[in-house]
């Protein structure tokens, strides 16, 4: 296929969402923007953060872990879902009684203004990571299918996608994004289910079943014993990851807050644990799948690079590279475009004291920074050329998450204050800490792996007990 096409799927594909974003902006104020005036459709809702939840990262990286971990990560997402119980029985009920727009207005209603802002701080440290690493998957096989060809640059395609995704979503914000994930997750599952279909044909035997040949292939293993990946790390650092990057992460929540009972924002998470079981081990199946078509037709691309480069084969039917593309532009846009209307949205709350009745001019200069903000990092991230950015990103993630769960942990546990910015101090220096800890732990013969976000927030916990007073 020619680039010319994948340009053209392109523009197609960000006007529908355009005309979208323009029906559902129309009359939009700042309550439309930051909780869609606590409208929306549960169940829509929920069916929308599944693309968001999987992002980009997860459509392009997953499929390649495969061929080195096996099926070791469905444990994580085991693990998911029981964060996601928590998330519903324990967070959303505090969320929803205190009536918050952005999360971390709960730790200054119960540790104090300090503790609020540092809350907040830390979020958007880990939200700018983590959408930049999912804008960099994108434009990197936006990159590759279209610009390289045209001798467009790297920076050109970044900054092209960021002003693509501010169309659509600059305006309606949260209420535009309830419906265009919706359409998003369509779109990426299609892509998924199609690829797993076609892929699967090409290797499994004619006189086999899917099921066999997956059942018995060497890297259908779920468990392992030792080693970074053994099975109560990948629980543990499941749960653990859900509960920060989803309930104490405002671009999650915020599509949650924008449900009017907390009854149905329950049910949502619920709903939504569920799901990602089935689609996770959809994408693992598919990785099987992939690694077996590059063994039998000479393919040499790993991690990252496999999903694409075997979507574009010739031997496979026309229609698959077109809708791994538009899978591809939903997972990243799906997650792109929440995280933009998050941290525009807890910027103008937690930073400018901005409401409903605020100035939408100021909360667009607010949009237009951040989207400048995620252009440097993308650009740092194409810079490391990292082979797998799910594994980087869960890493990362260890470190800037958890002082969030230090700080909801305190706050949930203990009734004390914090005054000064001490807070502050001891948010930055956990994770200090918690790094040294993964240098020295393997002299001891044991290796940290996803589960250092827990060790993480355990040394913020002690940090702001040790500061703290009694209420």
């Amino acid at each position: 296929m020619n680039n010319a096409l994948f340009l053209l799927l392109l523009l197609l594909y960000v006007s529908l969402l355009a005309f979208v974003g323009y029906i559902t902006s129309r009359g939009a104020s700042n309550a439309t923007f930051f909780n869609a005036n606590k409208n929306a459709n549960w169940l829509l809702v929920s069916f929308g953060m599944i693309g968001a939840s999987l992002s980009g990262v997860t459509f392009i990286s997953v499929p390649g872990w495969t061929a080195a971990s096996g099926m070791t990560y469905m444990l994580m997402v085991v693990g998911y879902f029981f964060g996601y119980l928590f998330i519903a029985g324990v967070l959303l009920p505090v969320y929803y009684k205190n009536n918050v727009i952005s999360i971390y207005e709960f730790l200054g209603i119960r540790l104090g203004l300090e503790s609020y802002r540092t809350g907040s701080l830390f979020f958007l440290l880990s939200r700018i990571v983590g959408a930049a690493a999912r804008l960099y998957i994108v434009s990197m096989v936006v990159q590759v299918l279209i610009c390289d060809a045209l001798g467009i640059p790297f920076v050109v395609t970044a900054v092209s996608i960021l002003l693509l995704i501010a169309i659509y979503s600059a305006s309606g914000g949260i209420a535009t994004i309830v419906f265009t994930d919706t359409l998003q997750t369509a779109l990426m599952l299609l892509a998924a289910v199609m690829a797993f279909y076609f892929v699967g044909k090409a290797v499994v035997p004619a006189d086999s079943s899917y099921i066999e040949f997956l059942s018995g292939h060497p890297d259908w293993r779920f468990v392992e014993f030792t080693g970074a990946k053994s099975w109560w790390r990948q629980l543990l650092g499941g749960a653990s990851i859900a509960i920060a990057m989803t309930g104490l992460d405002q671009d999650m929540m915020q599509k949650n807050l924008t449900v009017k009972r907390l009854k149905d924002a329950q049910k949502n998470m619920v709903l939504l644990g569920g799901t990602l079981l089935v689609v996770n081990l959809l994408f693992l199946s598919l990785g099987i799948f992939l690694t077996e078509f590059a063994a039998n037709t000479g393919i040499t691309a790993t991690g990252d690079k496999l999903f694409s480069a075997i979507a574009m084969h010739p031997s496979l039917p026309t229609v698959l590279p077109v809708v791994f593309f538009l899978g591809l532009l939903a997972a990243a846009f799906s997650s792109a475009d929440s995280a933009l209307t998050s941290l525009t949205t807890a910027f103008c709350i937690d930073f400018l004291g901005m409401k409903s009745n605020g100035s939408t001019q100021v909360r667009t200069r607010v949009y237009i920074g951040f989207m400048l903000v995620l252009l440097v990092v993308m650009l740092l991230i194409y810079s490391l050329k990292s082979e797998s950015i799910i594994s980087t990103l869960f890493t990362a993630a260890g470190y800037t998450y958890g002082p969030l769960v230090g700080l909801f942990s305190f706050a949930l546990l203990f009734n004390r204050r914090i005054k000064g910015w001490a807070v502050l101090a001891i948010c930055i220096a956990a994770p200090i800490v918690a790094y040294q800890i993964s240098l020295w732990a393997p002299q001891l013969g044991y290796a940290i792996g996803f589960e250092l976000l827990v060790y993480n927030g355990l040394l913020t916990l002690v940090g702001l007990l040790a500061i703290s007073k009694r209420a």
